[in-house]
C-alpha cells in the first residue's frame, strides 16, 4: 500500500458543472440549446474519464506490483459502497414520479412487462447491456450510466494491473502520447459510422464507452508519474485557462461534426486537458475551484445526478412556460441532493463499506484510502 493521497478539490467541483449540463438536457427550457451543442454528452463524458483518472490515482498503489485477493477485495467494497446505497435510495423516486405524473413517453409506452424487467436491470446495474430503450433508460434514466460504471469497476484491477506494469518505466509524455493515439483510433473508426441520439452501440453499451475510462486511467499513470516540482513552458493560470478554451471551442464547432463522435470523442482531448492540468491545482482557477463552495457542491453531485429527473418530471407537471419553474426546480434538486448526500450517501456509504470488510486483515486497506480521495 502507498500513503493516502490527497483529494484533487478543483476536480470534485467540476463533477457539479459536468453533473448540470445533464441536467440541462433534461429541463425543457435549456433542452434546445443543451442539445445543438451536446451538454449532455459532455457531462457523461467527462464522469468517464474522470473516473479512470481518480481510480488510478487513488489504487494505482495497490494494482502496480501485483494482484492481491485482499485489495481486490477492498476496492469491490469501495464501490459497492460508493453507488448502490444512492442508486437504490433514488430509483424509487423516480419511478414514483413515472407511475404518478405519467410524463415519460418511453416508459408509458413499454408494457408492464418491459417495465418490470427495467425495474430488474437497474436494480442489478444490467440495463446498459440491454438494447431496449425503456430497459436501459427506464425507472431512473440518468443510472444507465452507472450501470456502465459497473462495467469499468469490474474489470479496473485487471486494467490497473496490466497498465501499471506495462508503463511502469515510460516517461509521462509518453504515456499521454498512447493515450492520445488511442484516442485517435477511436475517433477514426466513430467518424464514419451513422448514428442516432442515445443510440445504444455507441453511447449507451458499456464496452463502447470503455475507451474514455481507459484513456482516464492512462492520465492517472502519467500524473502519478509526473514531477509536481518540474514547471511546465505557460503559467498554470493560462494552462487552466487554455483548457477550458479548448473544451468552449471544441463544444462550439460540435455541431458540424457527426454525431457518433459526439457523444465522447470530440472532447475528449479537452476534458482530458482539464482532468491533467486542475489535478496539478496550481492556478487562480484551481484556487477558486477549491473554495469549499464549489468543492459541497462536487460532493453532492453524485446524488444530484441520480436525482435530478425526479424532480424534473415534476417540473414539467407543473409547466415549463412559468418561469420560476427552472429556477424552482434547481433549487429543489440541490435541496433534495443535499438531504440525500448527507442522510443516505455518506452515512451508508461507511457502513457498507464497514459491513463488507469485517475482516481484521481489511483493516489496513480501509484506512489506506479515505473515502475523499475516491471518486
Amino acid at each position: 500500500m502507498t500513503e493516502p493521497r490527497g483529494a484533487l478539490l478543483p476536480l470534485t467541483s467540476l463533477r457539479f458543472v459536468a453533473a448540470l449540463l445533464v441536467f440541462s438536457w433534461h429541463c425543457v427550457p435549456t433542452r434546445r440549446i443543451s442539445v445543438m451543442f451536446s451538454f449532455g454528452y459532455l457531462g457523461v463524458a467527462f464522469f468517464f474519464l474522470l473516473s479512470g483518472f481518480i481510480l488510478t490515482y487513488s489504487y494505482h498503489g495497490s494494482f502496480r506490483g501485483r494482484l492481491r485477493a485482499g485489495a481486490v477485495r477492498a476496492f469491490y467494497a469501495a464501490r459497492i459502497a460508493r453507488i448502490y446505497p444512492l442508486h437504490l435510495a433514488t430509483m424509487p423516486l423516480a419511478i414514483a414520479g413515472l407511475v404518478a405524473l405519467g410524463t415519460s413517453p418511453l416508459w408509458n409506452g413499454a408494457g408492464a412487462p418491459t417495465r418490470l424487467q427495467a425495474i430488474a436491470a437497474q436494480a442489478a446495474l444490467v440495463q446498459s447491456w440491454i438494447p431496449v430503450g425503456p430497459i436501459y433508460f427506464g425507472a431512473n434514466g440518468p443510472a444507465w450510466s452507472i450501470s456502465v460504471e459497473a462495467f469499468f469497476y469490474a474489470a479496473f484491477p485487471l486494467l490497473a494491473y496490466g497498465l501499471l506494469r506495462a508503463f511502469r518505466a515510460v516517461p509521462p509524455h509518453r504515456v499521454l502520447l498512447c493515450a492520445a493515439a488511442l484516442w485517435f483510433v477511436q475517433l477514426a473508426v466513430l467518424w464514419p459510422q451513422e448514428a442516432a441520439v442515445d443510440d445504444w452501440r455507441w453511447y449507451v453499451f458499456p464496452p463502447s464507452r470503455l475507451v474514455e475510462f481507459v484513456v482516464g486511467m492512462m492520465l492517472g499513470i502519467a500524473f502519478v508519474h509526473s514531477d509536481a516540482r518540474k514547471r511546465w513552458p505557460l503559467r498554470a493560470t493560462s494552462l487552466e485557462i487554455l483548457a477550458l478554451a479548448a473544451v468552449c471551442l471544441l463544444v462550439y464547432v460540435s455541431p458540424f461534426v457527426p454525431l457518433s463522435v459526439r457523444f465522447s470523442a470530440w472532447v475528449m482531448p479537452a476534458w482530458a486537458a482539464v482532468i491533467f492540468v486542475f489535478a496539478r491545482q496550481g492556478g487562480a482557477l484551481s484556487r477558486v475551484l477549491s473554495h469549499p463552495v464549489p468543492v459541497r457542491l462536487g460532493e453532492i453531485s453524485f446524488a444530484f445526478y441520480l436525482c435530478h429527473l425526479a424532480v424534473v418530471m415534476v417540473a414539467e407537471r407543473a409547466g415549463w412556460d412559468r418561469p420560476f419553474v427552472l429556477p424552482l426546480a434547481f433549487g429543489a434538486t440541490l435541496a433534495l441532493s443535499f438531504a440525500l448526500y448527507h442522510g443516505v450517501e455518506q452515512p451508508m456509504r461507511r457502513r457498507v463499506r464497514e459491513l463488507l470488510l469485517r475482516n481484521p486483515s481489511q483493516k489496513r486497506a480501509r484506512a489506506a484510502y479515505p473515502l475523499a480521495a475516491e471518486t
